[in-house]
């Protein structure tokens, strides 16, 4: 144990001061959730309608009241209205119309949408031909996600956790807010997927942060727990009340800014503090921690040299890659399997939030519940996970997930889903709510896999992969807008999420199980084929040796935990 998880134990684990702290940085997933998905109401398409103009023009041109050349270029309800007017109404016009139809699969001349709902659908047509324009612009998003999280951890360690937090989320606002204002789809997208590297970039400060003021037994229950789903939740009563895309964006960004204000509460983290040699700052932080707890301020005359270390062992380390996730059979068979776990928890996880526009019923409780039934799943994970073991709890979520999914396509086969609307409904969000602690189960379970000097590096991949599969997500969910295909995202969901739940047995069970700590490579004799590629734990192994025996002995065994 270090010396600064010893003062934190000391002046509280888990007090009041970082208890406080954890709640108003765990309030910025509320935004956070409202910001990255709120595609689920800008991108719904409601009801279009087209009309028949070329019949039309031919009956008014028959009735000879005005110039043919004028009644050719009668193509929307406003020219026939003026047509009207300069007739001084003494036509009946008979429009005939069709409802969601694309004639030749083209925009229709003079379309038509429901106005009880206007979104990006709406306002720039991306319907037919243009259909696959929304969830494209959300896979944009989602890539955007993806360089934020990779910038942003670089960032985070050279100016500091709290100012990354806040100053990302300033911009976030600024840029989420100037998105309302788009001209046209394309501007939209290039903002969304700035919105989306500033989401990124904020979930992995919001992440690091908490986990850095509070004792290692408590880091499983600050990772799990969070205001992501009443974000969620409440994205829904944003709906309800805001049936505007532009509204909802400009009010949605406004409230976020509420969250800025918790800048004098949040302190900045002691752990980078002291890693940056800056020991007075942190046994500020410290001391204002110890008195807030009604704790005695301990003694800080070990930091200096705590923090010297750390900076000179920057200077003495072995450098890992990620080739080094593949050092043995047993440590690359963890390392694709769990990042596959990954790619699935969050292509699922943001396919079954995207594809919510597409159940039938009240789209707004859909939504609702959509978040609520996240709350349960992570409570079940808190309580379970160290009694049932963390393949069994990671399995039977997932195949959880995968059954509830998959049984959508047997509804459909032996009925109708629309007739059984709210069994699809239920069996939707049940889906969901195993998916949600699948992932959450797995993201504790991958870090116990990887050894610890690239534990950092082995979660950083799983991460690359789950981004990979929020930007696959909502493709997936384009297949459900086909004509007669609404179950079959469900379809491709459940069965990704089985074999998900079926590999996670391949993987050892750490429950209870010291974390490994050295990284071993198989080492073949001379005469020997039969190397053991499955000892990653015992570098005592007679053809297995630790890495680090390879690199300079005088590093005193300090390694990179780079991710």
């Amino acid at each position: 144990m270090s010396e600064y998880e010893q003062i934190l134990r000391q002046i509280g684990s888990f007090g009041p001061y970082q208890r406080r702290a954890f709640i108003l940085v765990s309030m910025f997933e509320t935004p956070l959730a409202w910001a990255m998905l709120t595609p689920m109401l800008l991108n719904f398409k409601p009801d279009f309608y087209c009309y028949d103009w070329t019949s039309l023009q031919r009956s008014l041109i028959e009735d000879n009241l005005l110039n043919e050349s004028f009644i050719k270029h009668i193509d929307s309800m406003d020219m026939v209205h003026y047509y009207q007017y300069l007739t001084n109404y003494s036509t009946n016009i008979t429009l005939n119309r069709t409802t969601n139809v694309c004639p030749n699969n083209q925009v229709c001349p003079g379309i038509e949408f429901d106005d009880n709902i206007n979104s990006i659908v709406s306002t720039w047509q991306l319907v037919c031909d243009q259909e696959i324009v929304a969830d494209t612009i959300t896979s944009i998003q989602m890539a955007g996600v993806l360089l934020g999280a990779v910038i942003t951890g670089q960032l985070a360690d050279l100016f500091g956790r709290r100012n990354i937090l806040f100053i990302e989320h300033a911009i976030l606002v600024i840029m989420w807010f100037c998105s309302a204002f788009a001209g046209n789809w394309m501007v939209y997208a290039g903002l969304r997927f700035i919105i989306g590297a500033l989401i990124g970039g904020v979930l992995v400060v919001n992440f690091v942060l908490p986990l850095e003021i509070v004792t290692p037994e408590w880091r499983t229950f600050c990772g799990c727990i969070g205001l992501w789903a009443v974000g969620l939740m409440a994205l829904a009563g944003w709906g309800y009340y805001i049936h505007d895309w532009q509204y909802l964006v400009i009010a949605t960004s406004t409230a976020s800014m509420l969250i800025l204000l918790s800048w004098w509460f949040v302190p900045e983290s002691p752990r980078w503090l002291l890693s940056r040699g800056r020991v007075k700052k942190a046994e500020a932080i410290l001391t204002t921690m110890a008195k807030y707890n009604n704790k005695p301020v301990p003694d800080f005359s070990k930091l200096h040299q705590y923090a010297q270390n750390e900076m000179n062992n920057k200077k003495h380390v072995i450098k890992y890659s990620y080739w080094h996730l593949c050092s043995n059979l047993t440590l690359t068979k963890n390392a694709l399997i769990t990042m596959y776990g990954w790619f699935v928890s969050s292509a699922v996880y943001y396919g079954m939030n995207f594809n919510t526009k597409n159940l039938t019923g009240n789209l707004y409780l859909n939504i609702f519940f959509s978040g609520l039934v996240e709350i349960p799943a992570l409570v079940f994970v808190v309580l379970v996970h160290n009694k049932l073991g963390r393949r069994l709890t990671v399995s039977l979520l997932m195949c959880v997930a995968g059954i509830f999914s998959f049984s959508i396509l047997i509804i459909d086969l032996l009925g109708d889903i629309k007739e059984l609307s709210t069994l699809t409904v239920i069996f939707a969000m049940i889906g969901k709510a195993g998916i949600s602690g699948g992932w959450a189960a797995l993201q504790v379970f991958s870090a116990e896999l990887f050894p610890t000097v690239v534990r950092n590096m082995g979660v950083g991949a799983c991460s690359f992969c789950a981004r990979i599969g929020a930007i696959v997500a909502p493709q997936i969910v384009f297949l459900g807008t086909q004509k007669d295909a609404t179950p079959l995202p469900f379809t491709v969901f459940g069965i990704l999420a089985l074999v998900a739940g079926g590999l996670v047995w391949l993987l050892p069970e750490t429950r209870g199980v010291p974390l490994p700590d050295e990284l071993v490579i198989d080492i073949k004799k001379p005469n020997d084929t039969t190397a053991n590629n499955d000892d990653v734990t015992q570098p005592t192994s007679p053809e297995c040796v630790p890495l680090n025996t390879i690199h300079d002995t005088s590093i005193n065994d300090r390694h990179v935990e780079d991710a």
